[in-house]
């Protein structure tokens, strides 16, 4: 076996390793970093959060490339998703907006081809395995300004309401268990629902708001704590995780591998302050470092919350392009090098000095 065939199958082994790192192994690693939260009481709630997965549209990038761009972003949504409902089995799912990135803009015919990638994505078959039979997990979703508009003032139309409502939150959840109670807050639209105002004191009420609350303060923020008055609220769209805390100005940047308990009842009737959490983006395609899914836990008023990180994608890609590269200056180099005009008149002149030693 000669150098080249080495060579070649050394360069297909190592492109096999690639794909097997990129493609699995690495989900594998990331989800060794995850916190399981384990249910101490019967009445233990588990929660998967998941904000700002932007369905990739056909709108804003017609490039050759996005039907590729589009289907690597769908598949990472979907395996990451997949593993993050195997790890916590939640009881709920809560979407925190911007579920779509061009729903806001797209025709009718587009919106229906980007609800049914979505549904590809996040009620799969694959989920009866688990062990909530069915594939349809209660859920909770609420609008964000690339679903209906919204973003800078940007007109929001009946239309794209009608049409989120009608494909997304016609069997949203309300009530679970007869314990927990979600409110539906929409920043843009400066509204909330509120419809069983007799009954709220006896639930422990969670607010649901694509666009952060406790940050921004407004009209909207103290209609909510007067009304709702919420436990708990979380949110999206900035793609960040961090911690609010009302009405004091503490942020905290969550970005570490950790779980945080907080006792909700007390930070309300004791400290009188308010709990916001920021879910960061879970798609690769909004340019963040960290990429992760909200998994908290609720026992009675006891809130455990970590994150789930994610591989970032985007680095993954990056190795393929490099290593890509590196093949092909490879491929360059031994061509070069193996039919250079300098390399064969060196070899015929190395030849012509052997044929010139005399003969004894």
């Amino acid at each position: 076996m000669n150098r080249l065939t080495l060579v070649c199958r050394g360069f297909v082994v190592l492109t096999l390793l690639l794909i097997f790192f990129n493609e699995f192994l690495i989900y594998y690693m990331a989800q060794s970093s995850w916190h399981q939260i384990d249910c101490k009481l019967d009445n233990c709630t588990r929660l998967l959060l998941i904000s700002d997965p932007q369905i990739l549209g056909t709108s804003y990038d017609r490039s050759s490339h996005s039907p590729l761009a589009r289907y690597d972003s769908d598949r990472y949504l979907k395996k990451t998703f997949e593993r993050a409902v195997a790890f916590t089995q939640p009881h709920i799912i809560v979407f925190l907006g911007d579920l779509l990135d061009e729903g806001n803009i797209a025709t009718a015919q587009e919106y229906k081809q980007y609800v049914k990638r979505f549904r590809r994505i996040y009620q799969s078959k694959k989920f009866r395995k688990f062990r909530m039979i069915s594939a349809y997990f209660q859920r909770v979703h609420v609008p964000g300004d690339n679903d209906i508009g919204g973003e800078n003032g940007d007109y929001i139309s009946n239309s794209n309401q009608r049409r989120f409502e009608n494909e997304f939150m016609s069997e949203d959840l309300f009530d679970y268990d007869h314990r927990i109670r979600f409110f539906k807050i929409n920043r843009m639209l400066l509204d909330f629902t509120n419809p069983d105002r007799d009954h709220n004191a006896d639930r422990l009420r969670i607010g649901v708001s694509h666009a952060p609350l406790l940050i921004g303060g407004g009209p909207l923020l103290r209609a909510v704590i007067s009304d709702l008055d919420p436990h708990i609220i979380f949110s999206g769209h900035w793609h960040e995780s961090r911690i609010f805390i009302y009405p004091s100005t503490k942020v905290i940047n969550f970005y570490e591998n950790a779980v945080r308990h907080f006792d909700l009842k007390a930070l309300k009737e004791q400290e009188h302050s308010y709990l916001e959490i920021m879910v960061p983006t879970c798609s690769y395609r909004m340019g963040k470092s960290k990429i992760g899914m909200g998994y908290a836990v609720l026992e009675n008023y006891n809130l455990s919350y970590t994150v789930l990180w994610q591989p970032n994608r985007f680095i993954l890609l990056f190795t393929y392009v490099f290593w890509g590269l590196f093949v092909l200056c490879g491929a360059i180099v031994y061509k070069m090098m193996t039919r250079c005009p300098f390399r064969v008149a060196k070899r015929q002149t190395h030849y012509s000095r052997v044929s010139n030693i005399p003969q004894f």
